[in-house]
């Protein structure tokens, strides 16, 4: 079986759309048919180099988006085909599986045990969550990365206590759930700093 991938072959180069082939499953893997990917500023520093030399070139990108399940491997029990799931880099419930390994021609793609930058990806069970009934898949790829980041930047980073009150500077793709989470968390007053004023009626909002 084959699949449509963007891949990072060079760093500070645009990714390369290519075919390549997916390998059986794995003990703790699924197959999932990727529907949204979102994008992280972690794939652009990723793309751009930031860490330096990558030594797992080409290799897969993408942390958090929606698709369905289209096969499990060995001993998955979290998921099923036909399940829609949320794909996401924090570990959650499920088995930890080693990563797979694509093939393009003659050359190894390397993944992670996420990866979304693909219409067909093979992700670990601790990887993926059953979507809701009645979610909305047009923004469930934000459960991925970019909610869970921001709630655990105001539980864990910042331990927000009730009445405390919160700044958030910026209003973007972590910014808004920022305030979001804050507002959840009982902080007040909570304040969004942001130089778009469209931005800030989306937080006033």
């Amino acid at each position: 079986m084959k699949t449509r991938a963007a891949l990072l072959v060079e760093l500070r180069h645009p990714l390369e759309i290519a075919e390549i082939e997916i390998p059986a499953l794995a003990p703790g893997q699924v197959l999932v048919k990727v529907e949204r990917s979102g994008i992280c500023g972690a794939q652009l520093n990723e793309i751009d180099g930031m860490k330096g030399p990558d030594k797992f070139l080409p290799h897969l990108l993408g942390h958090e988006a929606v698709g369905d399940v289209v096969e499990v491997g060995p001993g998955v029990t979290k998921v099923r085909a036909g399940d829609p799931v949320v794909m996401h880099w924090k570990v959650g419930a499920g088995i930890q599986a080693s990563t797979p390994k694509y093939r393009w021609g003659e050359r190894t793609v390397n993944a992670g045990w996420v990866t979304t930058f693909n219409d067909v990806s093979i992700a670990s069970e601790n990887r993926l969550t059953v979507l809701p009934a009645g979610a909305n898949r047009a923004t469930a790829p934000l459960y991925g990365c970019a909610l869970t980041t921001a709630f655990g930047v105001i539980s864990n980073d910042a331990r927000l206590k009730l009445g405390e009150s919160v700044a958030v500077i910026g209003c973007g793709g972590v910014g808004l759930p920022c305030v979001i989470a804050a507002v959840q968390g009982g902080a007040y007053p909570v304040i969004a700093v942001d130089r778009v004023q469209e931005k800030l009626e989306m937080a006033r909002r």
